[in-house]
C-alpha cells in the first residue's frame, strides 16, 4: 500500500511536471514563432518598419497551420475565427502600405497613424487573444481556455484526495473531532 501512495505521487508530479513545461512552451514558441512579430511593430516608430513588422507577423500566421481554426469548440462565430481575425489584419497591413505613400504634413496622414494608434492600443488585444487561443488549442489543447481550468482542477483535486490517502483515516478522523 505504502508503494502504491508513493507511485501515485510520482505520476501526480510527473502530470504536474508535464502541465508546467507545457505551459512554458506553448508560450515561448508563440511569442517566438508569431507574437514577437507583432510586438516588433508596435514598437517600430516608422510606418516602413512597423509594416515589414507586420507583413511577419501575418506571415507568421499564415504558416502556422491554423487557417480554419476557432477560438471556440461549440460556439464558433465570426469573431472568434481564425480566419476572419486574419482577415482583418490584412486590412491593418494593407492600411500601413497606404500611409507609408502619404504626406506626412497631411490631415489625411496623421488621423491615419491615430487609427493605427489606436487598433494597436486597445482594439488589436482581442485579436490577438484569439489567434493564441487558436494556437493552444491546435498545439496544446490541455492549455486551452476552459479545458486548461478543468484540467488544472482535476490535478489539485487528484492532489488534495491523495494526501488525504496519504494522511489516512486514523490520523484524518482525529483532525475533525
Amino acid at each position: 500500500m505504502k508503494n502504491l501512495k508513493q507511485i501515485t505521487g510520482v505520476i501526480l508530479g510527473i502530470i504536474l511536471i508535464i502541465g508546467i513545461r507545457g505551459n512554458i512552451m506553448s508560450t515561448y514558441q508563440y511569442e517566438r514563432d508569431i507574437e514577437s512579430y507583432w510586438s516588433l511593430a508596435e514598437k517600430s516608430s516608422t510606418i516602413k518598419q512597423k509594416a515589414i513588422y507586420v507583413d511577419k507577423f501575418v506571415m507568421s500566421l499564415e504558416s502556422s497551420g491554423l487557417v480554419g481554426t476557432y477560438d471556440a469548440i461549440f460556439l464558433e462565430t465570426p469573431d472568434n475565427s481564425f480566419d476572419k481575425n486574419l482577415e482583418q489584419l490584412k486590412t491593418l497591413q494593407t492600411r500601413l502600405y497606404d500611409i507609408d505613400t502619404m504626406d506626412v504634413q497631411s490631415f489625411a496622414y496623421n488621423t491615419a497613424i491615430e487609427q493605427i494608434t489606436a487598433q494597436e492600443q486597445g482594439e488589436a488585444k482581442k485579436m490577438l487573444r484569439i489567434f493564441e487561443g487558436c494556437w493552444n488549442k491546435a498545439y496544446y489543447w490541455y492549455l486551452w481556455g476552459w479545458i486548461s481550468t478543468l484540467v488544472w482542477l482535476g490535478w489539485a483535486i487528484a492532489l488534495v484526495l491523495w494526501i488525504l490517502w496519504l494522511i489516512g483515516k486514523e490520523r484524518l478522523s482525529g483532525i475533525f473531532e
